[in-house]
């Protein structure tokens, strides 16, 4: 990988440079396939990223100067017009300080870079930005809530043109299913699929929030491409959410494809579960089961919220020129099915029916 060929911007460039972070990632793999148009320079940690239009320059996101040279760093930034910041730690259980390291000081590194730049920073933080610990559920949960927040807020109080995006739960492609690592939701459906999740105690009707890579990309591209130098969009269903008792019902329906028919999990209210039920459930579960139902548990307290409807910007975004949100069931069918295939279950599925 090299910065050699980086050329400064000049006022007879007709295609703008994107300088674009966390291009691996869920996010930035599915943005990398709809930046078109552009020329897109990827800051990559450990390999490079390919396409048409796409150069790779190894850095890290959480070293002073990017972990560039300051020569390379300098030229880096004379050659974008644009900075999107898609890099992070999203592993809600991590301790290890990568939170702290990549999250807010990365953010940190961004905002100081695009600064240099001239550019507008378009930073990509979470539509559970908001999320607090409700008691002990979803303690563990909200260190990455609480770094992308205050990741937010080192962005807010910049003085760069910035864009904050809040993308929700992420799933597959809508059309293919197709995601560059699998999420917590496809943990939660693997669960239930495998019958060791009998019961969620939550409400049956809670929304559950989540979008389609594509759109999500399709969201962001469209705010970079109309240059828009301000403001905060909310890239969630909202309103269009699925109820969860809908949601369980579509990955019970993907089960049956297979040949898995595992009886549907009880809802149960989440104080009785906290009092009663979850003690004696919990601990007579074997170590591992029982450390992924505790994982399924803190996935949905985190993502769930008491069954609030995030605010939304899709109307907004479509004035944009994205595309409208596709079916959501359908959607989710589709990263199901997806899921299944790629990792085996359905193969396994099969044998066993």
């Amino acid at each position: 990988m090299s910065v050699e060929i980086l050329e400064p911007r000049g006022p007879s460039t007709s295609r703008r440079t994107v300088l674009l972070t966390g291009a691996s990632g869920v996010v930035g793999r599915a943005l990398l396939d709809r930046l078109t148009g552009m020329d897109v320079i990827c800051l990559v940690h450990r390999r490079p990223v390919t396409g048409p239009s796409v150069r790779s320059v190894a850095g890290d996101v959480s070293q002073h100067l990017l972990g560039l040279d300051e020569g390379t760093y300098r030229r880096l930034a004379a050659s974008v017009d644009a900075v999107v910041h898609c890099a992070a730690v999203t592993d809600f259980n991590r301790t290890d300080g990568s939170l702290q390291a990549t999250n807010i000081v990365g953010t940190e590194h961004m905002v100081a870079f695009a600064a240099e730049a001239g550019a507008v920073l378009y930073h990509v933080s979470t539509a559970f930005v908001g999320t607090t610990a409700d008691g002990d559920r979803g303690r563990t949960a909200i260190g990455y809530a609480e770094s992308k927040a205050t990741a937010e807020e080192v962005v807010r109080t910049s003085g760069v043109p910035h864009v904050i995006l809040r993308p929700s739960v992420v799933i597959g492609d809508s059309a293919t299913g197709a995601i560059a690592e699998f999420q917590g939701l496809h943990q939660v459906a693997a669960g239930i699929l495998a019958g060791i999740v009998p019961m969620i105690p939550f409400d049956a009707s809670w929304p559950i929030d989540f979008v389609p890579a594509d759109v999500v990309a399709d969201a962001i591209a469209c705010v970079v491409e109309q240059q828009v130098r301000s403001g905060e969009y909310w890239i969630t269903a909202g309103e269009r959410s699925l109820r969860l008792d809908e949601a369980v019902a579509v990955a019970l329906e993907v089960g049956r494809e297979y040949g898995v028919r595992v009886d549907r999990p009880k809802f149960v209210p989440p104080d009785l579960f906290d009092r009663l039920i979850g003690p004696v459930f919990l601990e007579a579960l074997p170590g591992k089961i029982r450390r992924s139902v505790v994982r399924m548990l803190e996935f949905f307290a985190t993502y769930l919220r008491s069954g609030e409807t995030k605010p939304s910007s899709l109307t907004e975004l479509e004035a944009l020129g994205m595309r409208p949100l596709p079916d959501q069931a359908e959607s989710l069918r589709t990263s199901l099915r997806y899921w299944a295939e790629e990792t085996g279950y359905a193969s396994r599925a099969e044998r066993a029916a």
